[in-house]
């Protein structure tokens, strides 16, 4: 019986981690997504999505997403220095 308690536990928890990882993945991906089309992002979207896609640099493991993310963060890294060059 506690081995399937510990089992349920590992398993909610890396589910919890997943979630994290994906919620962050969309945050980066969506904005650069938005950009990409031309559409309006707020400043703090912009903000969060760019810190999210620093996290996913640090976390990711997969090469794939990692090469999605590094794309993403170098455009929305360029949209916050257009912006704060005062080109919104």
């Amino acid at each position: 019986m506690p081995r399937v308690v510990v089992a349920f536990v590992l398993a909610g928890t890396f589910a919890t981690s997943a979630l994290g990882q994906n919620g962050e993945l969309a945050r980066c991906l969506d904005a650069w997504t938005i950009i990409g089309a031309g559409g309006d992002i707020s400043d703090q979207a912009l903000k969060e999505a760019q810190s999210a896609c620093a996290e996913l640099k640090q976390s990711s493991t997969d090469k794939d997403t990692l090469a999605r993310v590094n794309a993403a963060a170098e455009n929305i890294d360029e949209e916050v220095k257009r912006r704060a060059a005062g080109g919104r």
